[in-house]
């Protein structure tokens, strides 16, 4: 009963994967109309083949010069139309092909952009590549290609029946009783060669994974001896991958061993049985001649509607991978059906947010804050507590799984979010820099931003000092994630891409945290005329950058359990007292010394 299920429910996934791939190639119907156009035409052509060449042994054996010439303009007539039906096809294939493939990656980009991140993090990067690249074009040539070609055997097997058995319906029944049974020997084996390919599928994006992550992390693996280690699961991964691909190629095989056997079986009946119509004055020759052409075109189509079976059931399997990304319908950001403005006047008001990455584990619960605009608001509390969680949640990265965030009234959401994130930057403890050059990384999509705009950031942020020292200044470029710069000038950068964007509301996340003494002492003075006449959102565990705020808010467990200023909040004598004397804060203005405190 287990079982049954299992492949009920494995057909309903496998028809939902094809119905997604069919809705998405509608777009491309008028190159599909051309495709079926051709794909009949062609499917005329072995007909036309048999039947030239039943003519051409008829006149032969007649000795018939006017009936051979005749018969020989009609072969060449069929070769040369068939040729201009072969091109064409490749042509439009190659091309529908092409663009679909590229228009169907763009698409799954764009879905990755608006999906729920916290799905998205659940799959690996390399696995991420994978499905973008291999597996979505392994799911288009499925469409394009091999879902054409199925139709075209059929077609011609239709056309091929039709026609052997108007010349001889008993030659016919027996060649066709052979060549039926291989339909039958691909539906036995197309299960087992799309599971083995669904589990090779998943076994190389493992492997992909593997191979990212010691690569990424060379430093981390070196330092703690991981080499081996990574080296044997990678081993594994690659054993998993080739044991299942072996299996479907030995599927493939079996298949393949079948097709040959019933090629000759099916050969070996025809000149049996035809000689012995040809003797009996049944048929003539030229029959014999174009059942043996016509037989290898028969088997032919139904040989290759095995492998294109198994082609299509591979394209299946990689479609499913594609569509599990791209196609998340329950969690994708919902395109807004108007765009709107958020106003310019009124704080922004956080009311009853509850959030976590995993919904069963809330990280931030039930929180309310107000930010009141033009002011400085600084998140402290111990690590691990939402501080910049909260920040995601302000900047529009995550939803809220209940209450809402509002600015002057108007909720932050789908229909707001391009302003909103117009209006504010975001600095990020993990600073997110791009394989590009400098300029390219400040700029950050301001392809419009002047180069002298560009320069003043970097000289207010005080990235302009070893940006000058690199190669090729601020065209040099930067490496994957930036890894040719130190912690420090990675921030320095991440600030100076703030400023260049020239926000409304700044939300920073420890904007000093990866800078020594003297580095942060010039960057606190930065940061005060960064925040000059705009809201700001810090989180931050240096007494200096927060005790000049407007507004502390001490979280804890989710919560806000504590508003005020510094002065405020040291009379009170409650959390935010005790983290100060727990912590060995000191005021970088009056001692110039380095400063250690609340964690982040």
């Amino acid at each position: 009963m287990g079982s049954m299920s299992a492949k009920a429910g494995h057909g309903e996934a496998g028809r939902r994967v094809a119905g997604s791939l069919l809705r998405w190639v509608r777009r491309y119907t008028p190159y599909y109309v051309a495709t079926a156009l051709i794909v009949s035409a062609a499917s005329f052509v072995p007909v036309g083949q048999a039947e030239a060449l039943r003519r051409l042994f008829d006149a032969v054996y007649e000795g018939s010069v006017p009936q051979l010439r005749q018969a020989a303009a009609f072969y060449g007539a069929v070769f040369f139309g068939g040729l201009i039906v072969q091109v064409a096809r490749i042509w439009l294939s190659q091309r529908l092909y092409n663009r679909s493939t590229l228009e169907l990656q763009r698409e799954v980009l764009r879905r990755m952009f608006r999906l729920d991140l916290r799905l998205l993090n659940r799959w690996h990067v390399g696995d991420q590549i994978q499905r973008i690249g291999d597996s979505a074009v392994a799911a288009q040539d499925g469409v394009n290609r091999q879902i054409p070609a199925l139709i075209e055997r059929l077609l011609s097997v239709i056309l091929l029946f039709v026609y052997l058995t108007v010349q001889s319906w008993l030659l016919m029944a027996g060649a066709i009783a052979v060549a039926l049974l291989m339909p039958l020997v691909s539906n036995l084996l197309a299960k087992p060669i799309y599971r083995e390919q669904q589990r090779a599928n998943e076994a190389q994006a493992a492997q992909d994974a593997l191979l990212q992550d010691q690569m990424q992390g060379a430093e981390t693996v070196r330092a703690f001896q991981l080499r081996e280690r990574f080296n044997f699961r990678w081993r594994e991964a690659v054993r998993r991958t080739f044991r299942h691909r072996l299996r479907g190629h030995l599927w493939t095989a079996a298949s393949g061993i079948s097709i040959f056997l019933g090629y000759w079986l099916g050969i070996a009946y025809i000149f049996i049985a035809g000689a012995l119509l040809f003797a009996d004055g049944a048929i003539e020759i030229g029959v014999i001649a174009a059942f043996v052409i016509s037989y290898e075109h028969l088997v032919r189509p139904l040989s290759h509607l095995m492998n294109i079976w198994a082609a299509v059931q591979n394209a299946l399997a990689h479609a499913t991978r594609v569509f599990e990304l791209a196609d998340p319908t329950e969690r994708i950001e919902k395109l807004p059906a108007e765009t709107r403005m958020l106003p310019d006047e009124g704080d922004l008001v956080i009311e009853g947010v509850t959030f976590g990455y995993d919904p069963v584990q809330p990280v931030l619960r039930d929180l309310n804050l107000t930010v009141r605009r033009g002011t400085v608001t600084a998140l402290v509390g111990p690590s691990g507590q939402g501080k910049s969680t909260l920040l995601k949640l302000i900047m529009g990265l995550y939803a809220p799984n209940a209450g809402r965030i509002m600015l002057g009234g108007v909720p932050i959401d789908g229909s707001t979010n391009a302003d909103w994130r117009r209006r504010a930057a975001y600095v990020p403890q993990d600073i997110g820099l791009f394989d590009a050059s400098v300029a390219d990384n400040i700029r950050a999509g301001l392809t419009h931003l002047a180069t002298e705009d560009l320069e003043e950031a970097a000289r207010l942020a005080r990235a302009d000092g070893f940006i000058g020292k690199l190669p090729h200044g601020y065209e040099t470029r930067l490496g994957e994630r930036g890894q040719t710069l130190s912690g420090g000038e990675r921030q320095r950068l991440a600030i100076a891409r703030a400023y260049a964007r020239n926000p409304e509301f700044l939300l920073l996340d420890e904007p000093t945290s990866a800078l020594d003494g003297d580095n942060e002492r010039l960057m606190q003075e930065t940061l005060r005329s960064l925040m000059a006449g705009r809201t700001v959102i810090v989180a931050a565990h240096r007494l200096s950058t927060v005790r000049h705020a407007d507004q502390i808010v001490v979280i804890d467990e989710g919560r806000v359990v504590e508003t005020g200023t510094h002065d405020e909040l040291m009379a009170l004598g409650g959390r935010y007292a005790e983290l100060v004397r727990v912590g060995t804060w000191a005021d970088l203005d009056e001692t110039h010394a380095p400063e250690e405190g609340i964690e982040p």
